[in-house]
């Protein structure tokens, strides 16, 4: 049973408690009909409290027996309360108080707590940097473990919201998905809420449902907890990460490493000491060097996951090293695209002509929204060129949610600079960071 709802029953139970001492005073001065009422209202509540503690721990509690115990006492009580004055309601009153003593007692001890951790996903590519924590939670029988992922929103390029995007049907057949139009963080009050996306309305590209801004959702539960999609890399963080709102309203920030979690600290005491003292919190409090759930899931040992058919065509019966190439949707911000254009022609041409290496392009997720969004003259050439590398299977094109099959199965890396590399280092695979300046073999 969560926490939050046996707190409930057991203010509940108080006044129940309360009123069984107002009931003996009335059976005592002989206010017989107050008495009555009193006790029909006590017993609806002994019914209340058994049927949520039933829904929640299902049927054969002991402490239902009790109550239904007490409900029989009630009962009986009422029932003897006479004109003439007798005993027999009074000593009844008594039993009825100690009885519900002992059932407020059996709900305190017998009735286990549960907290609620509730998981924001909202790109299911994205589900690696919060899957290892919502395992370890829905392992845990304190813990009731709840995803709800989430919608996004495309951004036109006057920054206004464009189509609606939900990705809940795309999660794995073993993560259960809570319905975001049904479940209520308002009425459910999570303990503790995860989410991996910081920016709120500030991303150019895309913004998470307005009604899921760190902003909005921490006002719902304890602990506002954000854990970064990416990981920073060589462990250097930017100023501009420490000023995202998931950052701000977050009452816990998991970091990758030790180093990046002093930067994080340094930043918010020396550039927002007004903002630290207004949260009345330990920096070393809100941010943690626990690791990144994006490593968890490159570490961790599966079974051998079956490719697709094109993708067994094009490795040659694994004879062939795969190169990991990987291209920034940065690339697509800039008005002028052609050199990352020519660039891509370059590498498709060297690669296509190769037959002891193949070329596994993942390009960002967000790679057409981006140009969609912020540089729509390049979303034409970029189609074309998508295009291109298909149907000339100049290599293998994967845009599905698993980043972690396409690390684990390249040799190398080569492409822009991106988080993705610290995945490699992390491996001690080689990482190659593509030039768009060198366009000769």
């Amino acid at each position: 049973m969560r926490k939050r709802e046996k707190n409930r029953l057991l203010e509940i139970m108080d006044t129940l408690f309360g009123a069984v001492g107002e009931i003996r005073q009335f059976i005592g001065s002989s206010q017989e009909e107050e008495a009555v009422s009193l006790l029909a209202d006590c017993q609806e509540a002994a019914i209340a409290i058994g049927n949520a503690i039933e829904q929640a721990e299902g049927a054969g509690t002991r402490t239902v027996g009790l109550l239904e115990e007490l409900c029989e006492l009630i009962y009986g009580c009422a029932s003897s309360i006479p004109s003439d004055g007798s005993g027999t309601s009074a000593s009844i009153g008594m039993q009825i108080a100690d009885k519900c003593a002992e059932a407020r007692e059996e709900l305190i001890h017998g009735i286990k707590e549960q907290k609620l951790a509730v998981f924001l996903p909202y790109k299911v590519s994205m589900w690696d940097s919060l899957e290892s924590i919502w395992k370890a939670a829905s392992e845990d029988r304190d813990w009731i473990s709840t995803v709800m992922p989430i919608p996004y929103f495309d951004k036109k390029a006057d920054g206004t919201l464009g189509e609606m995007r939900y990705e809940g049907e795309d999660f794995p057949p073993d993560v259960p998905v809570a319905d975001w139009e049904k479940f209520s963080l308002e009425k459910e009050r999570p303990d503790i809420i995860f989410i991996h996306n910081p920016y709120d309305q500030y991303n150019y590209v895309t913004t998470v449902h307005p009604l899921f801004y760190a902003s909005r959702i921490k006002q719902y539960t304890e602990k506002l907890v954000y854990i970064p999609y990416f990981i920073h890399q060589n462990d250097m963080v930017e100023d501009t990460y420490c000023l995202l709102p998931g950052v701000i309203y977050a009452d816990i920030v998991v970091l990758q490493s030790e180093k990046v979690r002093e930067q994080y600290i340094r930043y918010f005491e020396e550039t927002l000491p007004e903002l630290v003292q207004k949260q009345g919190q330990k920096m070393e409090d809100k941010f943690q060097a626990w690791g990144s759930p994006k490593l968890d899931a490159l570490y961790r040992e599966e079974g051998e996951e079956a490719l697709p058919g094109d993708w067994k065509e094009l490795l040659g019966g694994g004879n062939k090293k795969v190169i990991f190439f990987n291209t920034h949707l940065s690339r697509l911000m800039k008005e002028n695209s052609d050199g990352f254009f020519k660039k891509m022609e370059w590498v498709f041409r060297i690669f296509g002509r190769r037959d002891d290496v193949v070329l596994l392009w993942r390009p960002h997720p967000l790679s057409l929204d981006t140009a969609k969004s912020m540089n729509p003259g390049a979303v034409r050439p970029y189609l074309d060129l998508v295009e291109q590398y298909k149907k000339e299977k100049i290599g293998i094109y994967d845009d599905s949610g698993d980043l972690h099959r396409a690390v684990k199965m390249a040799d190398a890396y080569y492409g822009d600079r991106s988080s993705v590399t610290e995945l490699f280092r992390q491996q001690g695979k080689p990482v190659m960071i593509m030039d768009c300046e060198v366009l000769e073999e």
